[in-house]
């Protein structure tokens, strides 16, 4: 039995994981989520020798506590989440950590819905290639995700 390729994906988002997670499984891969930054340091630092895949939700909490859990229906989820300006920098500190720390060479999609001109040019400094809007559709996310996996 051929062990699973692993994706470690940070989105504190529910909804937006559940669509693409069982697509990903059927096609061999582990998905591992992180909810918050603190997960995600201590998820990248316990697999980073087997990832193969990371997509990263600019906006994202600082501890679990802070992670939305769908309790809620959609609508009422979308309603609640906090001002993006405030919970950015918790991404960028883990774009730089990810870069500047493990290998660099793991492929990783980066999902934001702040466009302004410092963000997008401070991804472009840490090596960022192409950044997607969050709140795309999940087809549209799974295309771009298998496209980068180079899955058909």
């Amino acid at each position: 039995m051929s062990e699973k390729k692993k994706i470690l994906w940070i989105e504190d988002d529910y909804y937006h994981l559940q669509g693409l997670t069982r697509e990903l499984s059927r096609n061999g891969f582990e998905i591992i989520p992180a909810k918050s930054y603190e997960q995600a340091l201590e998820e990248l630092n316990k697999h980073k020798d087997e990832l193969c895949f990371i997509i990263l939700d600019l906006i994202i909490p600082c501890s679990l506590e802070r992670a939305i859990e769908p309790s809620m229906p959609e609508e009422e989820y979308e309603e609640t989440i906090e001002e993006p300006k405030d919970l950015v920098e918790y991404g960028m500190e883990l774009l730089k950590h990810i870069k500047n720390e493990l290998k660099p060479t793991i492929p990783m999609i980066v999902l934001t819905i702040v466009r302004t001109e410092e963000i997008l040019k401070e991804l472009e400094n840490n090596g960022v290639r192409k950044e997607h809007k969050l709140g795309l559709m999940p087809n549209k996310l799974k295309e771009i995700v298998f496209e980068e996996l180079y899955i058909k």
